[in-house]
Order: structure tokens, then sequence, then C-alpha cells
């Protein structure tokens, strides 16, 4: 049965993943549901919703409004947020029952900028996809939107909503920065003040400025896109925005998860070699999103390279066939990740505690690697120096 999970918690779901992309950009979140989506995203899969404020809101649709599409009602509410908040952009995102009644969002979005002049977008989510492709349909939806209004600027044609928006963000346009980085959203890294640490590591290792597109930066940020030196990818989604801008514009990009290997090498040196050192010949599988599971890989290499090919990478997520290596998969149901470690004979793995649950019977040492879009708040760290902490305690 493929799609039983026995052991594991749901995953976040698209929508999520569509939130966590569009949180910080200014616009008007409307997560068309009855509210229970809504809740789940704010409640459980969105860290932020506690410490900074964003206009997401649920569309409250009733049985009656879902069944006979009653999309005036939608439009009529929207009024009430447009009133309170100065958006950048209204953005629907969608649920499972959007999808099951085929709401017809490229109607609703005309609709709604003829009524209130904001350019409106809609996410296609579904509620039944891994948050990680609604990360990249809202990077795709944003950077599409202020292609048209850039587009229509340089061409001299009448403004629509989406030319406007851009000639609003133009006053508040940064400096062009070296480095972008994509990809960055908390149910991606391993603290709230990641992003802010990769932008450190990035300036101690010679680049002269870095942005984020997406946390911890604004929609103004992404006007410049098309313009840095090197783009920097930090999880799976953000590998499609960086792909497209270097085919475009000839932008180079990098995978990877900046460590500030140093004092990691030190902390090294200053303790007892324990477990990881008794352990050549062994294999090991490391879980998480893709480039951050690589990125741990390549740690325990430097750390240990006696220890060789035997490091694998899995993920229930997105995986890249450029980034996999030998013997890397893709888990695409419970049962199957459960067969795989069985069969391949790991002794160890580190994963989420939630996704632990699932290999009690493996026979493999099983080591702590949270990840938000697995087991959300339950063993999330306050602090990225906290997570790599435990991380390099265990793995030297």
């Amino acid at each position: 049965m493929k799609g039983l999970f026995k052991y594991l918690s749901p995953f976040a779901p698209d929508q999520s993943g569509a939130v966590s992309v569009l949180y910080e950009l200014g616009g008007i979140i409307i997560v068309t549901d009855a509210g229970g989506c809504t809740g789940n995203i704010c409640g459980f899969d969105e860290p932020r919703w506690f410490t900074k404020s964003s206009a997401i809101y649920s569309a409250g649709l009733r049985d009656m409004d879902a069944i006979l599409g009653r999309d005036e009602k939608l439009i009529e509410k929207l009024g009430g947020a447009v009133e309170t908040t100065d958006a950048n952009f209204i953005a629907l995102i969608g649920t499972p029952v959007p999808a099951v009644i085929a709401t017809d969002y490229k109607a609703i979005c005309a609709l709604s900028e003829k009524e209130y002049g904001i350019p409106t977008i809609y996410i296609e989510t579904y509620g039944i996809d891994t948050y990680e492709q609604g990360q990249i349909k809202a990077y795709k939806a944003i950077l599409n939107l202020l292609e048209k209004g850039k587009l229509e600027i340089r061409n001299g044609s009448e403004l629509t909503p989406a030319g406007k928006l851009v000639e609003k963000l133009e006053q508040k346009r940064p400096s062009v920065p070296e480095v972008g980085i994509w990809g960055a959203t908390p149910l991606d890294l391993p603290a709230m003040d990641s992003v802010d640490m990769l932008r450190e590591r990035l300036l101690a290792s010679g680049h002269k400025s870095v942005a984020c597109f997406g946390m911890g930066g604004g929609l103004p940020e992404f006007l410049n896109a098309d313009s840095t030196s090197l783009n920097y990818v930090v999880s799976p989604s953000g590998l499609v925005p960086a792909r497209a801008l270097e085919k475009k514009y000839g932008i180079p990009y990098k995978t990877g998860f900046v460590l500030d290997k140093q004092p990691i090498v030190v902390q090294a040196a200053d303790m007892t070699f324990g477990l990881m050192e008794q352990l050549y010949g062994i294999k090991m599988l490391i879980v998480h999103q893709q480039v951050f599971a690589n990125a741990i890989r390549d740690l325990i290499l430097m750390l240990h390279p006696s220890l060789g090919d035997g490091l694998h990478v899995a993920s229930f997520f997105e995986m890249d066939e450029e980034l996999m290596q030998e013997n890397d998969f893709r888990a695409e149901s419970e049962e199957e990740f459960i067969k795989e470690v069985k069969s391949r004979g790991y002794a160890l793995v580190f994963c989420d505690p939630v996704i632990q649950r699932a290999l009690k019977d493996s026979g493999a040492g099983l080591i702590n690697l949270p990840h938000y879009a697995v087991s959300g708040s339950m063993y999330a760290e306050d602090m990225d120096s906290f997570y790599f902490r435990d991380l390099v305690g265990n793995i030297i």
C-alpha cells in the first residue's frame, strides 16, 4: 500500500511550500479553503507566523460556496483585505477543494485585478504534493509577474497592474547584490537564523554583497534577480529559478549549504574521536532535503575521508538527478524507504526523529537530523549554531 504511512506523520504539503516563498514579499495571501488548510499552514508549517506578520487569509469556503462555485463571494471578501493592507500583489493558493471542483483561478485573477487594480496571481497547488512543489510554483509565479511588468515598461505599452507594481517597486529597489540565495525557507533550513548565517558565511568567503530571494528579503530584491553575478542554491526548489536565470541571462549557480568549516574542524580536533572512527567500511544514509543532505555528506567526508563512498543520500522530497551520486535514492513511500534501509544494510541513518520511528526494527543506529518539513517545531533548534553543534557532536 504505497500511500499508507504507519509511522510517519504527514509532510508539509505544497500549499505550505508556496506560502513559505511568498510570506515576506508583502502580498495578500489567500488560501482557498474552508479554514483548515490555513490553520495547518500558520499553526504548524510556518514558524514565522509567531514572530513576523504576513497578510494570510482563509477564503472561508462553505460547502455551498464550493459546490456552486461562488467566485463573486471570494472577490467581495478580497475587498476587506485590500482596504486594510498596502499589498504588492494578491496570491491565491490552491487546496484540495478548488482542485476537485476545477476552480477557474485565471478568471478569478482577472476579476480581482479589474476590481482592485492589484496584480493577482495563483499558485495551483493541490494539497497532496509535497512542499517543494509549491515552492517551485510560487517562484515561477513571482518571477513571471515581475517579468511581465518589466516588459510592459520596456515596450512603453499601457501598464497593467503588473507594470504599475514594477514602477512602485523600482522606488525601493536595493543595489544589485553579487550573490543571490535561492531556496531558503524555514521548511528547508536548520533554524530561523540560518539565512542570516548563510549571508555571513558567504560574505566571509570573499563575496561583496549577498541577497536572499524570499526568506529574509522582500519583493524589491526580486527586481535584481536577473543581474547577480552568482546564484547560490540551498534547496531543490531553488534549482528551478537558478537554472532559468542561467539559461536566460547566463548567471551561473552553485548548490550547497555554506558551513563555517574552520570552527567545525577545530571542534573536532579538540574532542576525542568516538563512534565514527570505528565505522570504516560501513554504510551510512543521510535523509533530509537533497541539497542539505549533500552538504552533510561533504562535512562528514571532510572530517572522515576514510569513509569513502559508503555515504548515501535519500529524501522523501525532490531529488535532482544532477545532484545525485551512485546509490542515492528518493523514497516514494514509507514501505519502500524501510525496505531500502534494511536491504542495503545501513549501519547508521541520519534522519528526523519522526522518520526514526519507521526504522526501529531496521538494525541501524539512528542519529537526529531534524527537518522542519517533516516534524515542524517538535525538534526544531532556536539557532543555526545549536543545530550544527549537536550534529558535529554526533559525527566526530
